[in-house]
């Protein structure tokens, strides 16, 4: 048996048995390959993850940047997050097409969770993870059910987009030639989606030292570090969520515990028990400690780099969100990164194994086909309990602007939010604004 995992995964790129010599040209000329299984998948899992979330609708900080009133606050922070491009995206689409329907806004959600698919796929196969492996662990990313806030949330686009954005510029610097100029445009527009852009970018910013030198990526990620300092100095700072800080002995053990919550409990979203995700933590672990040194300059540098980011992104959770309590340090939102930047790692642990002949490569592949069978099910669960509890405030916020167009002169209905518990945001003189602008349809 083979002592090098990096040097055993990086030579098993194909399934044991009798196909395992098949090269990779032989392998592109056939119609069924890994590539056609991820293609494939992206196309089915948009309609099918739209057809699953068709009956969601307007819900908490999507009225943050949907109502009238804020369109002017771009720059405004939104709970410590930039969100300034999604913003300027959603009040576009709402001029354009009012708010009538919700699948357009939903589908931009959709899009950029599936490019995050799509970059993590790519960035599996660079690191050596067995090709039919990567295209199947890219379905078990897109089918989620852990995460589906995210999916069939269409705020979450900046929180995704921010996230497939830094992905693309560490794919970038995971070249042997640097693209310039787009490497430049993606990481000065990162940040403005979501905070969730810097530890991917910080990641990104380590595949580019390893591959093109300290300097040089330096100075191509230097303006997106002022702009980011800049808006925090000039806009953000007096607006920065209040930190709990650590201060005692207490509180060190106290983040300790939050952060092993985020990766344990992270990971164990995507699986049928919770407490399971804290086997492939720790393996994860012990794979990135023992393995490092030789794998880090190898086809594998963006799996190292990945996991060096999700140490900055629960670093800098646990100091911004640990006086939530520990139950929001498993949150779907936080687990959805915490899977995408262990997921090259895990993809290349379940390689080496897989690698050990037939009976393994079978039970890896079973393993993962009902996980992703676990994870649809979840998905249409979820979807179905968000639906039924948006369709409350659907209702309620319908109500209200009924009230209005009887009572438009209350300043009693004007002033209060028209679903204080899920939109806070949407004021009943939001509402009315948006329905005489033809923008809201009728009740």
């Amino acid at each position: 048996m083979p002592q090098d995992p990096i040097a055993d995964v990086s030579a098993s790129s194909s399934p044991p048995g009798p196909r395992a010599g098949v090269g990779a040209r032989d392998a592109g000329r056939t119609r069924w390959n890994p590539a056609t299984l991820h293609y494939g998948s992206l196309v089915l899992g948009f309609a099918a993850i739209l057809w699953i979330g068709r009956d969601q609708w307007f819900f908490g900080d999507d009225w943050a940047i949907l109502v009238p009133r804020l369109d002017s606050s771009i720059l405004v922070p939104h709970v410590g997050h930039w969100n300034m491009s999604p913003a300027i995206v959603f009040q576009l689409l709402r001029n354009w097409l009012g708010l009538g329907s919700y699948l357009p806004f939903l589908a931009l959600a959709v899009l950029a969770h599936l490019a995050v698919v799509h970059l993590a796929w790519r960035i599996l196969s660079r690191a050596g993870v067995q090709p039919w492996l990567a295209s199947v662990l890219g379905i078990a990313l897109m089918l989620l059910g852990g995460a589906s806030e995210n999916i069939f949330w269409a705020f979450q686009f900046g929180f995704m987009g921010a996230i497939a954005l830094g992905l693309w510029v560490l794919v970038l610097f995971d070249r042997p030639r640097l693209t310039i100029p787009l490497i430049l445009a993606l990481s000065l527009l990162a940040p403005t989606f979501s905070g969730t852009a810097i530890p991917v970018l910080a990641a990104a910013a380590v595949v580019g030292a390893v591959r093109h030198g300290w300097w040089r990526t330096g100075l191509l990620l230097l303006p997106t570090a002022i702009s980011f300092l800049l808006w925090y100095l000039l806009v953000a700072h007096g607006d920065a969520m209040p930190a709990a800080g650590i201060t005692t002995i207490g509180g060190v053990a106290q983040a300790g515990l939050y952060a092993a919550a985020m990766y344990g409990g992270g990971l164990g979203r995507g699986l049928p028990v919770v407490w399971l995700g804290a086997i492939p933590a720790l393996t994860t672990a012990v794979w990135a400690i023992t393995t490092v040194r030789r794998g880090l300059g190898s086809r594998a540098t963006a799996a190292y780099a990945l996991v060096a980011g999700s140490l900055v992104f629960v670093a800098l959770t646990t100091y911004s969100r640990m006086s939530f309590g520990i139950s929001a340090a498993a949150s779907e939102r936080y687990a959805y990164l915490v899977i995408v930047f262990l997921l090259p790692a895990l993809g290349l642990q379940l390689t080496w194994l897989a690698a050990r002949g037939r009976q393994p490569f079978a039970a890896v592949v079973a393993g993962l086909v009902l996980i992703i069978g676990f994870n649809t099910v979840d998905l249409v669960i979820e979807a179905h309990a968000q639906a039924v509890r948006e369709a409350g405030s659907e209702k309620r916020i319908h109500a209200d602007l009924d009230q209005l167009l009887k009572n438009p002169g209350d300043p009693a209905l004007r002033a209060t939010p028209a679903d204080a518990k899920w939109s806070p945001d949407l004021l009943g003189s939001d509402l009315l604004a948006l329905y005489r602008s033809g923008e809201f349809p009728k009740p």
